[in-house]
């Protein structure tokens, strides 16, 4: 097998983690703005509550959109935009490349629609892959600087190119797969040395083993 190319789903591929969190925020301030005008009160529901029925939509619309981002071959797996992408923002089209052999394991677990996978840095991973400790005064000003000004963003790193912590992990969400197919596929393509494991939600477990008994 040479490869395999799986559609990532939702706003990490375009915009940093958490960005979508702003728009509530956002919400909140124009709607305090209304209640401190003095139009009537019959308009400023109406005003409200559009602005409200446009945040569900736009936060739905976000979430639903898919990316062409994720990949994996023999050599690693590729995390970040096709490369012949034309969207604005040298971060949004910057990728991670991860070799297998600093991939400890690979994590699948079951969501509606399709998969979410954790790929697991080994303690041999680069520093630039592990992510360096973030300084808590410059992620203060990057948050301020984009909930005031949006397009801020533009220069952020995107989610899905942002490692979380405890252990140092990439996650993806993709879509048009399920855990099974893509089990088989990366068991094909990865060394054996990293493993590929399937979570099982606990409840679940328990009340099997409940009824079991």
């Amino acid at each position: 097998m040479e490869g395999v190319s799986v559609p990532v789903v939702g706003p990490s591929v375009i915009f940093p983690r958490g960005y979508l969190w702003f728009a509530p925020i956002w919400f909140a301030v124009a709607a305090g703005w209304l209640y401190l005008t003095k139009w009537p009160l019959w308009f400023r529901a109406d005003a409200a509550a559009g602005l409200l029925i446009a945040l569900l939509v736009l936060i739905a619309a976000i979430n639903s959109l898919t990316f062409r981002a994720f990949s994996a071959d023999r050599a690693g797996v590729r995390l970040g935009l096709h490369p012949g992408s034309k969207r604005r923002g040298r971060r949004r089209r910057s990728a991670k490349h991860l070799s297998w052999q600093q991939i400890e394991r690979v994590r699948l677990a079951r969501r509606p629609g399709g998969v979410r996978l954790d790929i697991v840095l080994g303690p041999e991973a680069d520093m630039t892959l592990r992510g360096h400790p973030g300084n808590a005064a410059v992620s203060a000003i990057n948050t301020i600087l984009m909930l005031v000004i949006p397009f801020y963003y533009l220069v952020r790193p995107t989610g899905l190119t942002s490692p979380l912590d405890g252990p140092p992990r990439y996650r993806v969400r993709l879509r048009n797969t399920t855990v099974d197919e893509l089990k088989h596929v990366l068991r094909q393509l990865a060394p054996p040395e990293v493993a590929i494991a399937v979570l099982v939600r606990r409840r679940r477990s328990v009340l099997s083993a409940q009824a079991a008994g």
